[in-house]
């Protein structure tokens, strides 16, 4: 399982560096011809085969990859030089949240304090809708009688 795990590493970190299209090569062997070096590039680096001239290999086409793509945008050498740069491992520094969320006891996200409304706020807009604290009463009493079968 770390073989694969390893070897699925190495093959995102290449395909990403070696990412032409069919449509940049002059003809179909062309193009498999570099698809079979990619995989060679793979083979070697997952299985511990000549490391370090793979990887020399691989920084190379790096370099040449931006130079060409410097030279194409007109920046020059010197933008191709900014362009290529190492990639470093490891973790990132994560940003911190922004604020907390606040959820109640069955899971649906509590307002901020400023947003909250005081009861009596509550009763004066649910009045201004035309609601009244006696309509779930009356609406009790009636399904109550309503259900009642007189025989």
């Amino acid at each position: 399982m770390e073989d694969i795990q390893k070897e699925l590493r190495i093959r995102d970190r290449i395909l990403s560096i070696y990412d032409e299209p069919g449509a940049d090569f002059p003809s179909a062997a062309d193009y498999d011809a570099y698809l079979e070096t990619v995989e060679d590039i793979i083979y070697k680096l997952s299985n511990n085969v000549d490391v370090i001239e793979t990887e020399e290999q691989v920084r190379d086409y790096q370099r040449r990859r931006a130079e060409k793509a410097a030279e194409a945008s007109g920046a020059g050498a010197a933008a191709a030089a900014a362009a290529y740069k190492p990639q470093a491992g490891g973790a990132a520094v994560q940003p911190q949240p922004l604020a907390a969320v606040q959820q109640d006891g069955e899971g649906k996200l509590v307002p901020p304090a400023r947003a909250r409304l005081s009861q009596a706020q509550l009763l004066e807009a649910a009045r201004a809708s035309g609601w009244t604290p006696d309509i779930p009463k009356r609406r009790a009493l009636h399904e109550a009688f309503s259900t009642i079968y007189v025989f």
